[in-house]
């Protein structure tokens, strides 16, 4: 089986988790595959369009074409799989206004025009199934061979609450930063945020650590709690919870909004906390600074469920028996 993976682009994180980070377990299959970003231009999609009958299956990851371009897609191919982990068919919710007619009426079209689609969580996939029945669930997944882990040894005076996220997610940190100065009245903490930019909260001691693909997970791993505050939007209500599911593979234990799937991420009171007002936010984040035993406890089984259903080697082989079984 040849496969052709159309993606963002090699530096897109959703290509990167979907798609890129899983070719290693899918070779090891058996499947063969060549990857290409999706193509600008005319000439360039030409060619591409005209090629694709060379390929079992054109595995299309996030990117919704026109809805003239999703038809050519579908006439193109041999089978066509579209495969998505977040609400691109909502503006994101840093925008005043989240609804979209152009994003509606393109993820209706390459929706209608698959013939299997590919959501990453249950909130994702009933949107999908509005416009078409042959919907499945995966997750996304995330590295645990050979990341660093949070050693539980560190003696270290302040308790670090940690965040981790693209520069247009900070406002989603914003939304407990009434929490973290509260919080820095009463303990000795340190916010860190890995990200491309920083920010500052006036109270609260802030250390900014520029994002590598490299150095991440030894810098999640100096976290104490890891924290993923959403608003509650129906774009947020569409994320795959990958941030709870990074700190969780490091063996850090997350507080996270109860928005969407992070109260099936997490089960609250075993693995983190799943918040539900920034009241819960406060009360959960002081049990855990008090508390070094519950964080360890929690972190270890947090990095237990990763290891058992959301890791790269399971989440593949659960993609490579989809793949395996198309017959185009």
């Amino acid at each position: 089986m040849k496969i052709l993976f159309i993606i963002l682009s090699n530096n897109a994180p959703s290509s990167r988790v979907r798609v890129l980070n899983l070719l290693p377990y899918l070779r090891e299959k058996g499947i063969e595959f060549e990857v290409r970003p999706y193509p600008k231009g005319f000439v360039e999609k030409f060619k591409t369009f005209r090629s694709l009958r060379r390929f079992d299956i054109v595995f299309l990851q996030k990117k919704m074409p026109s809805p003239f371009e999703s038809l050519l897609l579908k006439k193109a191919s041999r089978y066509l799989v579209f495969d998505f982990d977040d609400a691109i068919y909502l503006k994101h919710d840093a925008n005043k206004e989240i609804e979209s007619k152009s994003r509606e009426l393109k993820f209706k079209a390459i929706a209608k025009q698959a013939d299997l689609i590919i959501a990453g969580n249950r909130i994702l996939a009933s949107e999908a199934g509005r416009f078409n029945r042959n919907v499945i669930i995966i997750p996304s997944a995330v590295p645990t061979l050979g990341i660093p882990l949070k050693d539980w040894s560190d003696e270290a005076g302040e308790v670090v609450i940690g965040w981790i996220g693209g520069a247009v997610n900070l406002g989603h940190l914003r939304l407990v930063e009434p929490v973290l100065k509260r919080l820095a009245k009463e303990y000795p903490i340190e916010l860190r945020i890995i990200c491309s930019e920083g920010i500052e909260m006036e109270g609260v001691k802030v250390r900014f650590i520029p994002w590598s693909i490299e150095t991440q997970e030894a810098e999640i791993a100096r976290f104490d709690i890891g924290i993923m505050p959403l608003p509650k939007t129906r774009h947020s209500e569409g994320k795959c919870g990958y941030k709870a599911l990074q700190y969780m593979a490091c063996g850090v234990p997350p507080v996270v909004s109860d928005v969407g799937i992070n109260s099936e991420i997490v089960e609250h009171g075993k693995e983190g906390f799943v918040a539900g007002e920034l009241e819960e936010f406060y009360r959960y984040l002081k049990i855990l600074i008090e508390n070094k035993e519950m964080r360890m406890e929690m972190g270890l089984r947090a990095r237990q469920k990763v290891e058992k259903y959301y890791s790269l080697s399971v989440v593949a082989d659960r993609l490579s028996d989809v793949l395996l079984s198309i017959k185009p």
